[in-house]
């Protein structure tokens, strides 16, 4: 019986130190956090488009011919009434003259005419000739006064032709394109050929930014404008928003909206067919309290233990082999008291140490507990983060989600008033049997503008508050650190927090 005892015991150890080995760990999250500072934000929206002058004249010819002459070249700088090109006037000249020929032979034709009515009218009058003798003069009459008309308008004609074989400058500018040689061949039979292309003043030019349906309702003519051009990616030049029309343009089912931006081209460095790479500022804080996005999307897993911050003054309360648990009770953002599991970092013990909890509560606490519980959990409030996402709800009445950024969290979408978040700062308290912990204490947040990088912050949070923007965590807890999910004040997984 001795030895079966040994033998019981041996056992019974054997089984409790494999149980003790085998049992659950606690992730150790070895957080990132980040102080709130003041500082610059700028929220724009972003758009691509080519420069072009703000008066652009494409000069051609209304006539054919052969170009004779050439008095301009590229990047020249002409003047109104200028003459630019002459076509070989030979044909038009030749035109003029035969015009001017049967204009003669119209007037003499005219004064035959003038005289056979006058003779008619007098033999008329003395009864020598008939009523359509009479009428056949006066008629010959008018036909030849018709036929001096049609001759004068001709002669008109082709002089109006013989003019435009010289090319004239329409406006003062330079020219920037020149399509004909001499001796080239003009045909103006069907449109109008293209000679050259005036830019009135590179001064002063325009970028057609291609803005998208989903950022034009943030654009406003006056907003300030800063773009780039690859001819000088160091240097960013500025200038402000003239025009935002209507007319919508679709390309493979992407409706955009033309935005027409005016620009300052003193030194000339700017050349018209430049692409420009321009950003429309929507909105712009100074000295304002910012929070990274990072920290909007931070999410730890419910069983992580907190160890020092990786880029800030550890804290000396904590211990790093089993402080607390990570994730503070979310009634610590809705105003209720922290439940001792929480504190201490375990599972509650049963539904008796959730009764007694409970009683602990006023009414209205108790309220707002029943609606936190797993019971009323599911889908809870939802709203667009500063990258323009939709976060998923944890328990209801918070604010779901990271911050809401869609795919990897970096593009910015404009925004439409303040949003609310909720986020994670490092908070020490005492536990039930008065040991110092480290919790990450969630809180709510009211965010403003963000340039994808940081965030407005309007209320939650001051100036030297810690929050945690990321962990670095071991290969099994990877998974459920970059899954966010949500916690309950009675030891159930809720919800969940899940950025989209």
């Amino acid at each position: 019986m001795k030895w079966l005892l040994i033998v019981v015991v041996l056992a019974v150890i054997a089984v409790g130190a494999v149980a003790y080995v085998k049992r659950p760990k606690d992730v150790e999250l070895d957080f990132k956090s980040a102080v709130l500072t003041r500082g610059e934000i700028i929220q724009s929206v972003t758009a691509n488009g080519n420069l072009t002058p703000v008066v652009n004249v494409e000069v051609g010819s209304q006539v054919s011919g052969t170009i004779e002459k050439l008095f301009v070249d590229f990047n020249t700088k002409v003047t109104n009434g200028q003459i630019l090109a002459q076509i070989e006037p030979s044909t038009f000249e030749a035109n003029v003259m035969q015009a001017e020929a049967d204009l003669a032979n119209a007037k003499a034709g005219l004064e035959l005419a003038q005289v056979n009515a006058h003779r008619a009218e007098e033999l008329y009058k003395s009864r020598l000739i008939s009523q359509s003798d009479h009428d056949t003069a006066m008629a010959a009459l008018h036909q030849a006064e018709a036929s001096v008309k049609t001759r004068e308008a001709s002669i008109k004609k082709v002089r109006t032709d013989l003019e435009r074989t010289t090319i004239y400058a329409p406006i003062d500018g330079m020219v920037i394109d020149r399509t004909i040689e001499v001796g080239q061949t003009v045909a103006a039979s069907f449109n109008t050929p293209k000679l050259f292309q005036i830019a009135n003043d590179l001064s002063k030019m325009e970028i057609n930014a291609m803005v998208s349906e989903a950022d034009v309702g943030g654009v406003e003519e006056g907003q300030p404008v800063t773009f780039t051009v690859d001819a000088f990616p160091a240097r960013q030049f500025k200038g402000s928003v003239k025009q935002v029309r209507y007319a919508p343009t679709t390309n493979q089912n992407v409706v955009t909206y033309t935005t027409v931006v005016g620009v300052n081209n003193d030194d000339l460095k700017l050349r018209p067919g430049m692409t420009a790479n321009a950003s429309i500022i929507t909105a712009q804080r100074r000295d304002t309290l910012r929070i990274p996005t990072s920290a909007l999307r931070f999410r730890p897993p419910d069983d992580a233990i907190l160890k020092s911050s990786t880029n800030g003054a550890a804290f000396s309360g904590g211990s790093a082999n089993r402080s607390t648990n990570a994730l503070a009770s979310a009634t610590s953002s809705a105003g209720l008291p922290t439940p001792p599991w929480v504190a201490e970092g375990r599972q509650p013990s049963g539904a008796e140490e959730i009764r007694k909890w409970r009683e602990t509560l006023t009414p209205e606490q108790r309220e707002m507990a029943r609606l936190q519980s797993p019971g009323r959990g599911g889908r809870g409030q939802s709203g667009d983060g500063p990258g323009g996402g939709r976060g998923g709800g944890g328990g209801r009445g918070f604010v779901g989600g990271a911050g809401g950024f869609r795919g990897s969290g970096e593009s910015t979408i404009r925004q439409e008033g303040p949003v609310m978040r909720t986020v994670y700062v490092v908070a020490r308290s005492s536990s039930s049997s008065g040991r110092e912990i480290e919790m990450a204490k969630p809180v709510n947040v009211k965010l403003g503008i963000t340039d994808g990088s940081y965030s407005e912050v309007i209320e939650g949070l001051k100036e030297g508050d810690r929050v945690i923007t990321g962990a670095n965590t071991p290969a099994t807890a990877t998974a459920s650190v970059q899954t966010p999910q949500g916690s309950s004040p009675f030891g159930r997984r809720g919800g969940g927090f899940r950025g989209r």
